[in-house]
């Protein structure tokens, strides 16, 4: 029995050893499935060093190593990188992907025209080097399943469902007359409720109910509002939603599937009631104090804000009620940056445009705008390593893999620039030139080198 055994343990260790030899031969002879990118800088989303001599071998959807361009070897598929500068794929940690179409549309319209706009859109965001979001709000469970089954392209989605809001809070657009009553009370549902774009709670059981009925749907997170918001009409900046019980209530219910909460707010106390709670992630912040981002570091909660989306709100918010929020917001928003960047928070790239096709196609411009406060190299870094890290916040509810990086086990989703965007991150905006190569999971979707 003995001699068996033996037997068997030396066969298996043969066919591991022939396994090895078949994908890494002492030729170096790579696998049939893989790629290896030669000739480049690259940025590894993590530092502002770049690392030289080295090109970056992938197999199937995933970064095996970095390869010393000493090192010979016989790959099926090379690409030569041409000097360029290779980088992780840009990750937009707050976007809305079905939210692109025409306000009256999205509300009112046809649901079906929605995605099907949605679609398309998503395909010109891949192709601006965008190969991940994180949806903050909107139902995209179909269109994620369509990107991931191949069927459309587009970024991979992390999805959070419904905006889940009290009444009187952000997500309530219901009109604001005496006939417009609570659901409860007999009244209609809210503007985007049974699309599942938004969700209505109050009290503590309703809100566990809502966040167990996203994790139901497909969310890899939980967006709630816990503050006001400048394109809502009923909830000033000021104004502090869900108490601390129901606030608590959402994080554990999302922390039992293994994920975490997201808060859309922009005052301090709605802030720090998050935090206390459990949050990980701060969705706008314009109103912040030094006080609550000084707790913010030491939490390790990050700062997911915007620029682009107050500049072009600007011209379109004449009413007086929208009008003086995005004007507090505007004003807030270099203190904000200054006070996150001296005390060291995590701050990540996210664009929040809503209702614009043309406004959304300059979502990269948002980077460009962040040179006020921060070097290119940092922002850089916002837009691919400290995205990565929050949508890998989803731990155990995380349906992909490593983002963000460029280093050994995380996913193939790669950049080629042939201009150093460390140096001025202004010219990711020009991606129809100077984005040579767009590889996502692996695949390749764009190749001018």
């Amino acid at each position: 029995m003995i001699k068996k055994k033996l037997l068997m343990l030396g066969n298996i260790m043969v066919m591991s050893l022939a396994v090895v030899i078949v994908f890494w031969s002492p030729s170096g002879v790579a696998s049939e499935n893989s790629i290896l990118i030669t000739n480049v800088k690259i940025f590894n989303g993590k530092s502002g060093d770049l690392i030289e001599n080295h090109g970056v071998l992938i197999e199937n959807n995933q970064i095996v190593k970095l390869v010393p361009d000493s090192e010979e070897a016989d790959y099926k598929v090379v690409i030569d990188g041409k000097n360029g500068y290779l980088t992780p794929g840009l990750i937009d940690v707050h976007s809305h992907a079905v939210m692109g179409a025409d306000q009256g549309d999205f509300f009112n319209g046809d649901p079906n025209y929605i995605q099907l706009f949605a679609a398309k859109e998503m395909d010109e965001m891949l192709m601006r080097g965008v190969t991940t979001i994180r949806d903050a709000g909107g139902n995209a469970f179909a269109l994620k399943k369509a990107i991931d089954n191949g069927v459309v392209k587009g970024p991979r989605i992390y999805p959070s469902g419904a905006v889940i809001s009290q009444y009187s809070g952000h997500a309530d657009f219901r009109p604001s007359n005496p006939s417009r009553l609570p659901k409860e009370w007999g009244g209609p549902l809210a503007p985007g409720e049974a699309e599942g774009h938004v969700l209505i709670a109050n009290g503590k059981d309703q809100v566990i109910a809502a966040v167990r009925q996203q994790l139901f749907l497909g969310a890899t997170q939980i967006k709630l509002a816990v503050g006001g918001g400048v394109s809502s009409f009923t909830d000033p900046l000021y104004v502090n939603e869900y108490s601390d019980e129901e606030i608590k209530a959402a994080v554990e219910a999302a922390a039992d599937y293994g994920t975490y909460i997201q808060v859309h707010v922009f005052n301090d106390i709605g802030t720090q009631r998050a935090i206390e709670a459990g949050a990980k992630t701060i969705e706008h912040g314009h109103l912040l104090s030094e006080e609550t981002l000084k707790l913010m570091a030491k939490k390790d909660v990050f700062l997911s804000t915007q620029v682009q989306v107050l500049a072009q709100l600007k011209p379109l918010y004449t009413d007086p009620i929208r009008k003086w929020k995005l004007e507090q917001a505007l004003k807030g928003m270099d203190n904000m940056f200054k006070m996150a960047k001296k005390h060291n928070v995590k701050v990540a790239f996210g664009t929040d445009l809503l209702f614009s096709y043309e406004g959304r196609k300059k979502q990269l411009h948002d980077l460009t705008l962040r040179k006020e406060w921060y070097d290119s190299s940092e922002i850089m870094i916002q837009a691919t390593g400290n995205g990565g890290e929050v949508v890998g916040l989803t731990g155990l509810r995380n349906p992909y893999g490593k983002l963000g990086v460029i280093e050994e086990g995380a996913m193939a989703d790669l950049l080629i620039y042939k201009v150093n965007p460390l140096e001025d991150v202004s010219i990711v905006e020009d991606y129809e030139n100077n984005l040579q190569l767009i590889i996502k999971d692996g695949q390749i979707y764009k190749n001018t080198l």
